[in-house]
């Protein structure tokens, strides 16, 4: 059924005007979608982006990176608002969707798939681009902004894992992927969706099958503590950051969140409340808008790092309910 999912997809993508296109990379076959972005932004980006994006200059690129066991489909409700901005590129990672790994290999251990995502990022955008990423896409995102800063505009980190939190922190999140038993499709889906998606729903058996398949299983079992995201490394990202958490995910420990908040500096906080692990999926237009305000963001954040801030930025609109660990100063 997933299969028949991806198939209706791309068709739609391709009457949408997406190309639909393969690179081949250290032997993984990597599928991706690339949109145009629309002939013209909106009259309120127009003015907020005068003299930064114009019809005469090269239009921004977007990268969207999905989660672990997910694909570009996770995207598909963004993309028409992201396409007055930007151009945007939604691939599957390898031996996740239509990508696969190397000929011979079921899956892809992390580090490889970080290099895979940072050559396929030079390749696409060359100059640099905007990176989105869900969950393992936004860990991968910020290893890419630590390794390479000239590829990374900015970038968007939707409740995104990595942290290299205390092994009991992760144990649970490990059952969950891992259980088999009659309920566990059931379980998986209340921990990751505040209200699951009704296409979301019909596939969930589907989906707790891919999350069981080598592709995810193997990978998990074969992280390694360096895989994790340590303080000194995220410390080596340079380009302006907005986390954006679905305050309802029960599936990452919240651990996580603290550590981006804590440790990345000048990061934007941008909270959204009756959402789960996935906002591109559950929040769509508001996750959109948030990534449409990436380049004003991002000479903002650039002029505020220079000057010497390091502390959390929160949203206007969110300050009302803020959590007390946002409002707590970088260590």
């Amino acid at each position: 059924m997933i299969e028949l999912l991806h198939h209706l997809l791309n068709l739609d993508w391709r009457r949408r005007g997406g190309t639909v296109r393969e690179l081949e990379i250290d032997g993984s076959r990597v599928w991706f979608v690339e949109f145009q972005p629309r002939p013209l932004a909106p009259p309120t980006l127009r003015r907020s982006l005068k003299g930064r994006v114009s019809s005469a200059t090269r239009p921004p690129t977007a990268v969207l990176l999905h989660g672990l066991g997910d694909s570009s489909a996770s995207f598909y409700s963004l993309i028409p608002q992201l396409r007055r901005l930007y151009r945007v590129i939604v691939p599957d990672l390898p031996g996740h969707g239509r990508s696969r790994p190397p000929a011979g290999q079921k899956f892809l251990p992390f580090p490889r798939l970080v290099e895979v995502t940072e050559k396929f990022v030079a390749q696409v955008a060359g100059r640099g681009a905007y990176l989105a990423g869900n969950s393992m896409g936004g860990w991968i995102a910020v290893k890419v902004a630590a390794r390479r800063p000239d590829l990374v505009r900015a970038m968007a980190l939707l409740n995104p894992g990595g942290p290299a939190l205390r092994a009991e922190d992760w144990v649970d999140l490990a059952r969950i992927l891992m259980a088999e038993e009659r309920g566990a499709p059931d379980e998986w889906m209340n921990r990751v969706f505040h209200k699951a998606p009704l296409a979301v729903r019909l596939f969930k058996k589907d989906f707790h099958r891919i999350m069981r398949g080598p592709p995810v299983s193997q990978l998990v079992t074969s992280l390694q503590a360096e895989d994790f995201l340590s303080e000194a490394e995220i410390a080596r990202v340079r380009c302006p950051a907005t986390l954006v958490w679905g305050e309802r995910d029960r599936f990452l420990p919240d651990g996580c969140r603290a550590f981006y908040l804590k440790k990345l500096k000048g990061v934007r906080y941008e909270p959204v409340p009756d959402c789960g692990h996935c906002p591109q999926l559950e929040c769509p237009s508001r996750t959109a808008e948030i990534l449409l305000e990436l380049p004003t963001q991002t000479v903002k954040s650039r002029r505020s790092l220079a000057l010497g801030g390091g502390r959390v930025t929160v949203a206007p609109r969110a300050r009302g309910g803020l959590d007390p660990v946002a409002r707590a100063p970088r260590d």
